[in-house]
């Protein structure tokens, strides 16, 4: 059960009214119609004649935003029903020098004026801060009410941008194999003498005496405890497999079978990594007429490729939005977090959006969209909560 957030201060500007907290505080702030700041939030409205329509600003925002700041990635995009005006949600997350931000920016029109709400907080607080964050924007009016017509298709969102790559250093499954048994113990001379040990001497990992170099001993310090990783696991439309796992800021990308790349990221760096191999980017989420699907049905589109069956002809007829997702070329991805048995099962269907598995019960598997903003706050909640 959600719990009420207590908004007991009403705002006004020219624009639009909103709800906050008593403990925020107004803040002067030049070119700013408002700026309130508490609990590690800013939020800033600003305005400015404009006759587009939101479908135009909208489009605008998406292409700016990007170059505004360096590093800024957009995690996804919401038609906004409550404002009294055509609205949109964008979110992002932005680098900053004391570490990632992220932001919701409401932008709504009136056909006079074009108002920005934009509301910033650490991202290492997002979990922590979304359900005060959504009240206060759930309490926005436009003051000047516009009528929301009826739109039949939404604006085109941008293309995806290419997935980060992980820089680091690529070992064969033996070499990372007695990698890691090197955490908390000491070099073994005999090991200069396999193929595994000369190779790490190769890489730089160890010296030709068998000694650490100080950023080998960093890479190493998860390993030590036995600290289980969080890990992303894939299965591509064409069948390929891939795992990334982190131990807090220690990072391999690779299986143990065919070895991979190793390499030590801040924390909030894994994320975006993490996030771009699921391929977030601002998609439309719509939901699917049908809340589940048969166990079995489920279980082979999900798995190796040549396994899957088509939807039942009455359920594809019945809900077109499902029957064109499950159409889609898959990837499959299931984020597990130390101590959690069950993974998050998620569902990227090219060019469409996500879906995610849920439980099972009474043969029947519980599959519902959701946007790609809520799939990154599953990666926040593994790598950061």
């Amino acid at each position: 059960m959600v719990v009420p957030v207590p908004l007991g201060t009403e705002d006004r500007t020219a624009r639009l009214t909103l709800r906050r907290p008593d403990r925020w505080r107004r803040q002067d702030a030049p070119q700013a119609d408002l700026r309130l700041t508490g609990d590690d939030v800013v939020l800033t409205v600003r305005s400015r004649p404009s006759d587009r329509t939101i479908a135009e600003e909208h489009t605008s925002l998406l292409e700016r935003l990007p170059g505004s700041v360096e590093g800024l990635r957009l995690i996804g995009c919401d038609p906004w029903t409550t404002a009294g005006a055509p609205a949109r949600l964008v979110e992002y997350v932005r680098p900053d020098e004391g570490g990632d931000v992220t932001g919701a920016h409401l932008l709504f029109v009136t056909g006079r004026h074009r108002v920005d709400v934009t509301v910033e907080r650490p991202l290492a607080r997002m979990l922590d801060t979304d359900d005060l964050v959504s009240a206060v924007l759930e309490s926005v009016r436009a003051t000047e009410p516009t009528p929301v017509r009826p739109q039949r298709a939404l604006e085109p969102l941008p293309t995806a941008t290419p997935a980060p790559q992980l820089d680091g250093t690529h070992l064969g499954a033996e070499a990372l194999a007695t990698l890691r048994s090197l955490a908390g113990r000491r070099w073994n001379p005999t090991l200069l003498r396999t193929p595994a040990g000369r190779e790490l001497v190769q890489s730089g990992l160890v010296g030709r005496l068998g000694t650490l170099p100080e950023p080998t001993q960093e890479l190493l310090g998860p390993w030590a405890d036995d600290t289980e990783p969080v890990t992303l696991e894939q299965r591509g439309p064409d069948g390929r497999a891939t795992r990334l796992q982190a131990w807090s800021e220690t990072v391999v990308d690779g299986t143990d079978e065919t070895g991979g790349t190793v390499a030590r990221l801040p924390v909030e760096r894994v994320v975006e990594l993490a996030a771009g191999r699921l391929g977030i980017r601002p998609a439309w989420t719509f939901p699917f007429r049908t809340a589940s699907v048969g166990a079995d049905l489920l279980a082979r589109r999900t798995g190796a490729p040549g396994t899957a069956s088509d939807l039942p002809a009455a359920v594809a007829s019945a809900d077109p939005r499902l029957a064109a997702f499950w159409a889609a070329p898959w990837t499959v991805s299931s984020i597990r977090r130390p101590g959690r048995p069950t993974p998050v099962v998620v569902v990227h269907a090219e060019g469409i959006g996500f879906a995610r598995v849920g439980r099972t019960e009474a043969g029947e598997t519980a599959f519902r969209t959701d946007s790609p903003a809520n799939v990154y706050r599953s990666l926040v909640r593994a790598l950061l909560g």
